[in-house]
């Protein structure tokens, strides 16, 4: 995160990066207002404040100054910041719950803490398992920012004991003073619905699966309660199974059918093979002709040959084995054309211990 400055003048964001012009703003630990509070009095007594503003102009310091009134009024001496999204939350993938980039505004002092974690409407197993992950929040510093990902795991820690339609809500009851700082308690409520039960389970593996009966591969039973990967670690071998003889982008599927008037999950595991990947050429760097040659055969894979992923990973233990290349090892970089379902696969060694690391690009 970029930290404002303190001060009223604009600042200039670097040339030639791609960062936006104006964005939302949001509130991090301004406790005494819900969010919808605090932008309808800010908007009343900033002249033209709507919902984004301009990293670069005056407005977050006029924010960061209202702020500092409003605290003032209720008795509190603050210091206010604000801080902009790095650029990298704008050009990698973001969770979906998760709250959009945003000039976060926040209480730097004094300090506010979460005195106790207080989960209400939980099963005791769910309770359980939602103050082992964040009793620890206890004594340290509140942010509604990360409220979402309470939402997420306590979500999923009813998810994980049959409660597939649980509904969660997070918020903080009121500040009050302690010493020097402000605390408040970190409220989750849950309602947690009825228990699913398994109704059926199968798999179908596809077409190098045809016919062949993987349940005993299921984590879960008919008439168990619906808990978290009931197909266990099949789907993750089915991917490596097929990816092996070249399916390199395969897929598979088993989304829970719920049907809610019984309190019913049903399971059925597909699999979406996609095409079939053929190795195009072979480029191997740094390595003398004769050592060239014993990894090409260590390798086992030659162009033409459907591609397998595997083949690559088993390399790093032949290689070891082998007196004659063991002092090397490699990075590599598989490059897929998907359009004629083929791969280039560049294998870059160098010798063990001179500061290279093994990377896959």
């Amino acid at each position: 995160m970029l930290a404002a400055v303190a001060k009223c003048p604009s600042h200039t964001l670097p040339a030639g990066q791609n960062y936006p012009s104006r964005l939302p703003y949001a509130f991090s630990n301004l406790v005494w207002w819900n969010d919808t509070e605090l932008r309808t009095i800010l908007k009343e007594r900033i002249k033209g404040l709507g919902d984004e503003i301009s990293p670069d102009s005056p407005a977050p310091c006029k924010i960061r100054d209202e702020l500092k009134v409003l605290l003032k009024e209720k008795g509190i001496a603050a210091e206010i910041q604000s801080e902009e999204p790095s650029y990298s939350a704008f050009s990698g993938s973001r969770d979906p719950d998760s709250p959009a980039p945003a000039i976060v505004f926040s209480v730097l002092s004094p300090q506010i803490l979460v005195d106790r974690l207080v989960i209400l409407g939980a099963p005791d197993e769910v309770k359980e398992a939602i103050f082992e992950d964040f009793h620890t929040s206890e004594g340290r510093n509140y942010s509604a920012r990360q409220d979402w990902i309470v939402r997420s795991r306590a979500r999923e820690a009813l998810e994980a004991n049959g409660y597939l339609d649980g509904k969660v809500d997070v918020a903080h009851d009121a500040p009050r003073s302690i010493g020097g700082h402000y605390a408040v308690n970190l409220l989750i409520s849950t309602n947690a619905g009825p228990q699913y039960h398994i109704q059926s389970i199968t798999a179908d593996g596809g077409p190098l699966l045809t016919g062949r009966d993987l349940s005993e591969f299921f984590a879960g039973r008919v008439g168990e309660v619906a808990r978290e990967g009931p197909f266990g670690r099949l789907a993750g071998e089915i991917r490596a199974y097929y990816a092996r003889y070249g399916f390199a982008d395969v897929m598979v599927q088993g989304p829970p059918v719920l049907d809610r008037e019984h309190a019913l999950v049903s399971y059925h595991l597909t699999v979406v093979p996609g095409p079939l990947y053929h190795l195009r050429s072979l480029t191997i760097h740094k390595l003398n002709t004769e050592q060239e040659a014993k990894v090409r055969t260590l390798l086992g894979m030659k162009p033409g040959d459907a591609f397998d992923e595997m083949a690559i990973t088993t390399l790093y233990h032949k290689i070891a084995d082998d007196p004659a290349i063991a002092a090397y090892s490699f990075t590599f970089s598989p490059k897929k054309d998907k359009a004629a379902a083929v791969v280039d696969l560049t294998l870059d060694f160098y010798k063990v211990g001179t500061g290279s690391s093994v990377t896959i690009k």
